[in-house]
């Protein structure tokens, strides 16, 4: 019994912040690929691939981060259109996040045909021989956690009531940011 909870708290733990460690580990890649990049400079050693892997690194950092700030409420909104509106902000809230989840699945959907079409083609990153859809696949992975994200807020708020998303003081998971970062439980 023990180790199942065990088991479900790791599992709930990973998938709650796999976005976090992604963006650990592509920003340490990236670090140390722009470190060699300066370092083969001063050595004065042809290093072609530094600024494309950079690059592409830095392509997984964003689609990993959108995924990141859907999780966390951080895209922008324009809230001052819902202050005018005379319908409930739970409502526009969960219309603006359908909309938002619309459009991920169409990016998805033609991001995941471009993957398909480099590793089809068999299609190789400029600058040196490394499958490009390797690279590619950043956008789908990113917009796949960004559709997980966005219809698990689209669930969880619609049995809230009295929390007005719009503005992020009011946002659930920032309130427990503050409560741990002063360190109360």
């Amino acid at each position: 019994m023990e180790q199942q909870k065990l088991k479900s708290r790791l599992y709930k733990w990973s998938l709650e912040d796999i976005e976090g460690y992604l963006m650990i580990l592509i920003t340490t890649m990236l670090v140390i690929d722009v470190f060699l990049g300066i370092l083969a400079r001063f050595v004065h050693f042809q290093h072609v691939f530094a600024t494309e892997l950079g690059k592409y690194l830095f392509i997984w950092l964003c689609m990993i981060g959108i995924s990141s700030a859907a999780k966390d409420n951080q895209h922008i909104r324009i809230s001052f259109i819902v202050e005018k509106l005379p319908i409930n902000p739970k409502i526009t809230w969960i219309i603006s996040q359908l909309i938002f989840l619309l459009f991920t699945i169409l990016f998805f959907y033609f991001s995941l045909r471009l993957t398909w079409m480099h590793f089809t083609m068999k299609k190789s990153a400029v600058g040196f021989n490394f499958p490009m859809y390797v690279f590619t696949m950043a956008m789908p992975v990113g917009f796949f956690f960004t559709a997980l994200r966005l219809i698990k807020d689209i669930v969880n708020h619609s049995g809230e009531s009295g929390i007005n998303r719009w503005y992020t003081n009011q946002n659930p998971s920032n309130k427990l940011k503050k409560q741990m970062l002063s360190g109360k439980n």
